[in-house]
This record gives structure tokens, C-alpha cells and sequence, in this order.
């Protein structure tokens, strides 16, 4: 008999006669893969899993819901806990300004280093973001496309359009109780409301498809010009995300980090949204807090004055206009306006104030216009006489269909 055939035999009479007792394998639970990067040290989160609603308030309308990447609405997102990280990683990971401004975030506002370095461990450089800001030098100054014969035409063609106007009707009947709620408490006529919404976003048919994350971080380093601006958007969002307990990459907006039906900055979102349908978030892609914060933002921005209209066509007897400066920063008095050989095509309701002109070049002739603060208010949203005059037209074309007249 062989040593092993031996060895064998022994073992089998050890284990029938109790002298060695058989132990269960002990499982090794192995953790999953950390979501932002392999080498990364992280604390993975538990999260409610994401459940879509059937009512949900973009069914109501006959809209494109909004959609962020994969199918996951927008408004369905649950409080997400953001994992931890030693490890800096993304696009910008050895950048100084980055670690300058994660070390700003930990001083000014206690928050954490690790949490920061699992945020900006996601961020991919957004490189249309800088060509749409032209940062490559790539295309040419299109600073004098506004006063160019016919760019209002071009304009309004873009937002003064059946499919708009019908849009807005169908948005103000479904969403009838809440603009008027919005009017009551900030003072704001429900037509300028719907022609903000219906001007930025064509009623959340499209809110952009940019991270806003990628987009700000992406500016905020690399876009010298305006680096002040973004750092600050930055700053907003990343406390905005904290306090608001969301997935700081799946917010999708435009190229330059504004979001939602409203279209707000993250500045504006923290100083001006409103949570209006009262269920503890503040979220602009739902159309109850969209609305209530852009009322929220005329009346405090802008300094909406309900008492007052907002622009009134005025009648020139030349086909061009050089007399004046024109432009929304503008001020004259109706009396001076009325002596260049003005007239009003209305009695202005009244108004009897202080007039800035606005000049609108048609194909044509050029069009003339009389704005109250009122249209400055709305030059608060976007500082340029055409985007203010598209959102007070489409409003006066919403509401009119509307009422029948």
C-alpha cells in the first residue's frame, strides 16, 4: 500500500469516529464596483429606488415629457446621498483651479472634501459649451446681428408661431388654478408667465441635454472671460444639489447650466425658486414650481408692478429710425416722444410715465416701441430688447386666442 493510499485511509477513519469535525464554507460578501472610478475609495449610498409615477403632472398635457438620459423623468428623481472619495479624479483632476475652488467650498461653506472629489470625479469636459461661447475664437463677433435690416423678422419667426401660440393655450387651461394662484400671490399676469415658459423651453419640449454640472465646471476653469460668473453658477449648484439632496449629474439644461421649464441659473434658483406646489422640493421641471418661481423672480428681480402695461406699438411716419438711442436701458417721456412725431396706437392704458423706445428693424420698416419697467422686468430673465419683445408678444398672442378676441 502506497503512502498516499494510506494517508487517505486514515483521514477517512478520522472523520467517521468524530475526532475531526467538518466546517461550512464561511461566504464572502464582495462589495459592488465603486460608481465613480475603480481606485476610488467609496462609501456607496442607499437610495428609495426610482418608481415612475402615472400621474405624473407632464401626462397632463398633450407635451413631450422631460426626459433626462436613459427614461427616467426628471421629476421622479428621489433624494440620492452622494458617495465619498479620497481620490480626485475627471476630466479636470489635476487641474489648480479645481482643487482652489474644492478648498474654497470646504472653507466658505463646511463642505465636505470627499463628497466634493466624488462630484468632480464625473465631470467630462463640455466642449460645445465652450465652441457656443466661442472660447476657440473659431467663429466671428455677432454683435451687430441685432441691428441688421430684418433680424427682427428672423426673430419672432423662431416664437411667433400657431404651434407656439396653441401650445400656450392648452398649457394655461391644464394649469389654469395654478397661474392663477401665481397671479394672485406675486402680482404677475398669467400670459407673461406662459410666454417666459413658452420663449425658453416651448412648454418643456426641449430643457437642454447638457449636465449642468459638466457645463459650469467645464466654464468656470476654462472660459476666461466670464470665469467669475460660472465659478459663482458653480458655487450655486453644487450647494443647490446638497440642499435639495440630488444626483448632481443628472440635471440636464442648457449650455450654459440654466435648467428646467423656467430656465433658471442656479443663482436664481437658490435666491428666487419657490417650492409652489408644497411638497418639500423645489424642482423646475415641474410646471407648479416653474410657475410660481417665475412669478417669484418678476416680482423680485424684475419689480413687477401689476398696475402698470408692458409695451405699446407706436406708429413713425419715416420707413428708418436714427433719432434717438434706443434699447430697453433707455428713458424719455411721452410728451418728447409725441414731438418727434410719435403716435401711440393705443391710450397705453392710461400710463403716463417714463417710456424707454425699443426699435425693432423689419424687412420693411423699422418698428417702434414704447416699454414700461415692466419690459425691463422681463429683460432680467435675458438682457436683449428682441428676446423681451418675443416673450410680451407671444404672451398678448396666447391671450387672446384664449379669450376668444
Amino acid at each position: 500500500m502506497t503512502k498516499k493510499e494510506v494517508f487517505i485511509l486514515l483521514s477517512i477513519l478520522l472523520l467517521s469516529s468524530g475526532c475531526v469535525k467538518r466546517e461550512e464554507a464561511t461566504q464572502i460578501q464582495i462589495p459592488d464596483t465603486p460608481i465613480y472610478n475603480p481606485s476610488q475609495e467609496v462609501i456607496t449610498p442607499s437610495y428609495t429606488p426610482i418608481v415612475i409615477e402615472n400621474n405624473s403632472p407632464f401626462n397632463s398635457i398633450d407635451i413631450a415629457p422631460i426626459v433626462v438620459e436613459n427614461t427616467i423623468p426628471v421629476n421622479t428623481i428621489p433624494e440620492y446621498n452622494i458617495p465619498r472619495s479620497r481620490y480626485l479624479g475627471g476630466a479636470y483632476r489635476n487641474n489648480y483651479k479645481l482643487k482652489q475652488f474644492i478648498n474654497m467650498m470646504v472653507s466658505k461653506y463646511n463642505y465636505d472634501r470627499y463628497t466634493l472629489n466624488s462630484i468632480f470625479s464625473t465631470v467630462s469636459r463640455d466642449t460645445e459649451a465652450l465652441r457656443k461661447y466661442n472660447v476657440f475664437k473659431t467663429a466671428k463677433p455677432t454683435y451687430t446681428k441685432a441691428t441688421k435690416v430684418g433680424s427682427w423678422d428672423k426673430y419672432r419667426s423662431n416664437f411667433l408661431t400657431p404651434s407656439r401660440i396653441n401650445k400656450g393655450v392648452a398649457f394655461w387651461r391644464e394649469n389654469l388654478q395654478t397661474l392663477n394662484q401665481a397671479a394672485q400671490t406675486y402680482g404677475v399676469a398669467p400670459e407673461y408667465i406662459i410666454g417666459i415658459i413658452g420663449v425658453e423651453t416651448n412648454f418643456g419640449s426641449y430643457t437642454g441635454k447638457h449636465s449642468v454640472m459638466d457645463a459650469l465646471t467645464t466654464l468656470a476653469i476654462e472660459f476666461k472671460k466670464r470665469a467669475k460668473f460660472f465659478k459663482g453658477e458653480l458655487e450655486s449648484y453644487l450647494l443647490m444639489i446638497r440642499d435639495e439632496k440630488l444626483d448632481p449629474q443628472r440635471i440636464k439644461g442648457s449650455y450654459a447650466g440654466a435648467f428646467g421649464l423656467a430656465q433658471f441659473m442656479p443663482t436664481a434658483f437658490r435666491q428666487h425658486a419657490v417650492d409652489f406646489n408644497r411638497d418639500g422640493h423645489i424642482n423646475l421641471f415641474d410646471k407648479a414650481d416653474a410657475i410660481g418661481s417665475i412669478a417669484k423672480y418678476f416680482k423680485e428681480r424684475g419689480k413687477w408692478n401689476n398696475r402698470i402695461p408692458v409695451a405699446m406699438k407706436t406708429y413713425y411716419n419715416k420707413k428708418r429710425f436714427y433719432g434717438l438711442t434706443t434699447g430697453f436701458k433707455t428713458s424719455y417721456s411721452q410728451r418728447h416722444l409725441l414731438s418727434l412725431g410719435m403716435r401711440p396706437s393705443s391710450n397705453f392704458y392710461g400710463y403716463r410715465g417714463d417710456v424707454s423706445l425699443i426699435k425693432l428693424s423689419k424687412y420693411s420698416r423699422d418698428e417702434l416701441w414704447w416699454g414700461t419697467d415692466n419690459f425691463y422686468a422681463i429683460t432680467r430673465y435675458n438682457p436683449k430688447d428682441h428676446y423681451a419683445m418675443a416673450v410680451h408678444q407671444l404672451a398678448q398672442a396666447v391671450k387672446k386666442v384664449y379669450y376668444g378676441r
